[in-house]
């Protein structure tokens, strides 16, 4: 069996993180930009090590909100899309909406959550939900509408009901 040949090139991207690195390095030990900006590369391996079991159950916490967000978005998505495809006058009435309301950036979105809804994980998950929800509702209400009617309709003639 013939190996096909590698089309990837290894060194580009490790000499450019090297120099990534390197002007990062630069840059946070050369006083351009003050540390509490910028740390260096050493002083935030430094920490990952020392503050290792700190940063674990804090990415727990984190993935614990977006897996929460993550399927109640979806679920919500699903549900919304299924309602606006079954009844036009809600599609008519929400599609638009659901349109506008992308174009409110959630980083003016995320201080608001805050304030109304505390530091707990509320705001974060639903945040999370809210930027899952509109593509997740929006891409399976575009799959329900662009069915073929033909295979719909064979279908039907075998006896499948709407939900089916």
């Amino acid at each position: 069996m013939k190996k096909l040949q590698n089309i990837t090139n290894k060194a580009a991207p490790i000499i450019s993180l090297a120099v990534f690195a390197a002007l990062w390095l630069f840059v946070s030990e050369g006083g351009i930009i003050p540390s509490y900006m910028l740390p260096s590369p050493v002083d935030v391996a430094k920490a990952f090590v020392n503050d290792f079991s700190i940063l674990c159950s804090h990415a727990a916490v984190t993935l614990q909100e977006a897996i929460y967000g993550l399927l109640t978005g979806t679920a919500l998505g699903f549900i919304i899309a299924v309602l606006m495809d079954r009844f036009a006058f809600l599609r008519k009435a929400f599609y638009p909406i659901l349109v506008i309301t992308q174009t409110i950036p959630t980083i003016a979105i995320a201080p608001l959550l805050v304030l109304w809804m505390g530091f707990s994980m509320a705001p974060k998950i639903t945040l999370v939900v809210l930027t899952t929800f509109f593509p997740i509702a929006i891409s399976l209400l575009d799959g329900f509408q662009s069915a073929d009617k033909d295979e719909i309709a064979l279908l039907r003639s075998m006896g499948a009901n709407r939900w089916q």
